[in-house]
């Protein structure tokens, strides 16, 4: 990073992760218990509803971003050269010896939205812990024999709510890099989030998506809102949206 550039402001990437199959990321059992689930999902600690952490939604599209781009470190794993030309590094971070710029998109943990929360309340009789428990068995091939286990998972149909935040210290490269942001939320629909992905988990889609740039105006109270912009999916969002969200207002 050119330690000439300056903080211009932030965007503010918000919208709706839908669930079109079931949905799995794993959680610890806090205790054993005869006939209890052994494979239990992520959950809030104080209300017990499940949510997407945003180290794995993060995670995951550094990993697609790397993958399409060949970019990984000399042992196989994410790439952490640090370089200011590496758009994994410098979009999503690396460790703080390989770089001197800071990371500049940020994940947020994603929750229910309240029209979620309300459907798994009316379905609650059918549902365990605001989650779907569903067997599955593993077959023995040589002894012909089957391994049954349950695994629990956010049932198809639920929404979360997401937020992405970029921070802008140059217009030409955060054109770019929404760009390339864009282009990886297209690749993770395509693929899945969370586990057994091969097994038809995962399958999700970002939706209701409002991009918010606020520069420093906004910050210094001269200003009530931002640039905003409004997509129903992510293949609206493009290099011309971007240009004209980030453009500063007089």
């Amino acid at each position: 990073m050119n330690m000439e550039e300056k903080l211009e402001g932030k965007v503010i990437i918000k919208g709706k992760i839908s669930c079109l199959t079931g949905l799995r990321i794993g959680g610890n059992a806090e205790n054993f218990e005869i006939g209890g689930m052994d494979n239990p999902i992520i959950r809030e600690p104080i209300n017990g509803h499940p949510y997407i952490p945003g180290s794995s939604l993060k995670g995951k599209m550094r990993s697609l971003l790397e993958w399409s781009l060949r970019k990984f470190s000399e042992k196989g794993g994410a790439c952490d050269c640090g370089k200011a030309d590496c758009k994994p590094c410098r979009i999503f971070g690396t460790s703080a010896d390989k770089s001197s710029q800071p990371t500049r998109l940020f994940v947020r943990d994603a929750f229910f939205t309240n029209e979620a929360i309300q459907l798994l309340k009316k379905n609650e009789d059918t549902l365990i812990k605001f989650a779907e428990w569903k067997k599955e068995n593993t077959i023995n091939r040589l002894e012909v024999s089957a391994n049954p286990r349950d695994l629990e998972r956010v049932p198809a149909g639920m929404d979360f709510n997401f937020e992405f935040v970029y921070t802008v210290y140059n217009h030409d490269e955060a054109v770019e890099d929404l760009v390339t942001v864009s282009e990886t939320m297209k690749l993770l629909e395509d693929d899945y989030l969370g586990a057994s992905g091969s097994r038809g988990y995962g399958k999700m889609r970002f939706g209701s998506i409002i991009v918010d740039y606020r520069d420093m105006g906004y910050y210094r109270s001269e200003k009530e809102t931002g640039n905003l912009a409004k997509y129903e999916t992510v293949s609206e969002m493009n290099r011309e949206s971007f240009k004209k969200l980030l453009q500063t207002r007089s």
